[in-house]
């Protein structure tokens, strides 16, 4: 692996000319950008409608359709309801699909049906598809402030259930469409739209559903658009162009009669040889893979605006005296792992003859799955060989996500960027995020389409916790974003 230049001196070239990230730069100095007049009209019916799209966001929130609860399916039916009252009005023509059956409690019960949307057929136009969701996790798990059911206005946000995540972003994609009908405008693209209610559950069934559809409804998709993320902070707009991958591990070895070493100290000798007191990865050529950083790349960093003194009391101590660059890559762009606790029996029998542990190990582009899960089970046999270990060791693979990423440059990127300066004047942060996404690696596996992450929502928001809510300022600005977004998306030329 090539490891970020965190040593560079001040003689090292910052921008190469390579065409990977210089041009990029070179291009992206305005801070101003001109509002069209058909856009100016979709802002002002937003600015003229905020108490009416607040109500719309409230009768949202009061429908309990949590995904992972039995005693809540038929909530679920009466949130599907709401959507297809909202597309009626809005003329967009859909279906709902069955999507099969799963397990859920003990009880085999039919998955929430996925809807599929389209307004307008114009080859002439682009076609971009806006993946949603609107289940919620059940509040009840954590403890919260207000009645998660209830949409409280509090120092101009607004704490409900499903307020930014999921039914915040539904609604601004609703209004939008309103907006667009009340001024009697065409949309400036093609316009489909994927719902699902199982995103908080796995998205149980929505991969094998886009693979049957991938040859007639996405066959014209050109990009998948997600709005349901978060800012870095609080004041600055972003933009998401990648997340990592995880493989979720669970080791467990067994005692056998007459070995000669302890499950414990096995366990811990193991471990020794996988990770080191920071939480790298020391398996031998584990980082092989990883991608090469380049001094552009690491330009971005630099000009993301993040304070790392937010949250240096916070770290452990090795990244406290890291600065900006050094401790993002850290999160988003390089390899880790992390380690659970060794478990033993708790329960009656008392069995101290096993022991298990959980293991997480994060991915990053261009590690694939199979070779790093290939990589760690190679490792764990040659080390009980070498360590001479006679007690059980298994380690079996729990689930495992793709890391995703996007090229910044291309059009639907600068399309952002360029709507993002139009609503917010000022050029948004391109991040990634430190936790895997599975609808966009989804997207991006079965579809091989394009995908975006456009987040409404600033820091705080506490997206699917306790209190999340969604402030005034994202929910309305959020809304005319998508709007301009849609016209920049649509303009032939994308600076």
């Amino acid at each position: 692996m090539v490891y970020p230049h965190s040593y560079r001196t001040e003689h090292s070239e910052t921008k190469t000319t390579n065409s990977v990230y210089g041009d990029y730069y070179a291009s992206t100095q305005s801070s101003k950008i001109h509002i069209q007049p058909q856009l100016l009209k979709i802002l002002q019916f937003v600015d003229s409608n905020r108490t009416e799209f607040l109500d719309d966001l409230e009768e949202a929130v009061k429908i309990k359709s949590i995904s992972s609860k039995l005693a809540y399916q038929d909530d679920s039916k009466k949130m599907i309801k709401f959507v297809e009252n909202w597309l009626d009005k809005l003329d967009v023509k859909y279906e709902c699909f069955n999507i099969g059956y799963h397990v859920l409690e003990g009880k085999k019960v039919r998955l929430p049906p996925i809807i599929l949307g389209r307004i307008g057929n114009d080859p002439k136009k682009k076609t971009i598809c806006a993946s949603l969701h609107v289940d919620v996790l059940n509040p009840c798990e954590k403890p919260w402030s207000t009645d998660p059911w209830q949409l409280h206005r509090v120092n101009n946000k607004n704490y409900g259930c499903g307020s930014g995540c999921g039914k915040g972003p539904l609604m601004c994609w609703f209004h939008v469409l309103q907006a667009f009908k009340f001024c009697k405008m065409e949309l400036p693209v093609n316009l489909k739209f994927i719902i699902e209610s199982m995103y908080h559950s796995d998205s149980q069934g929505l991969a094998d559903f886009v693979a049957t559809r991938s040859q007639d409804f996405f066959a014209n998709v050109e990009l998948v658009i997600e709005v349901g993320s978060e800012w870095l902070g609080e004041k600055h707009p972003c933009i998401t162009y990648g997340t990592v991958g995880i493989l979720h591990f669970h080791m467990q070895i067994d005692k056998v009669d007459g070995s000669k070493t302890e499950i414990k100290d096995d366990m811990n000798n193991i471990f020794k040889t996988i990770v080191d007191e920071e939480g790298n990865v020391i398996i031998n050529g584990f980082n092989d893979y990883v991608e090469q950083v380049t001094p552009d790349e690491e330009r971005m960093y630099e000009n993301i605006d993040f304070d790392v003194d937010d949250v240096r009391e916070s770290l452990p101590p090795h990244k406290q005296s890291w600065d900006k660059v050094r401790l993002l890559m850290s999160f988003w762009r390089l390899p880790s792992i992390y380690v659970g606790d060794t478990e033993e029996c708790i329960c009656e029998k008392n069995d101290k003859n096993v022991v298990k542990r959980n293991f997480i190990v994060k991915l990053v582009p261009k590690q694939t799955v199979d070779s790093s899960v290939n990589q760690m089970k190679n490792h764990i046999q040659a080390c009980v060989k070498k360590l001479n270990i006679e007690n059980k060791v298994s380690t079996r693979l729990v689930s495992s996500t793709r890391p995703w990423c996007e090229n910044v440059r291309a059009n639907a990127y600068q399309a952002a960027r360029r709507a993002i300066i139009q609503i917010y004047k000022e050029d948004p942060n391109l991040i990634r995020e430190d936790r895997p996404r599975l609808t966009a690696t989804i997207f991006d596996n079965v579809l091989e389409k394009s995908m975006l992450l456009l987040p409404l929502c600033s820091r705080g928001s506490n997206l699917g916790q306790a209190d999340e809510n969604i402030s005034n300022k994202n929910y309305y600005e959020g809304t005319k974003l998508i709007g301009a977004f849609l016209f920049q998306y649509a303009s032939p030329r994308v600076n």
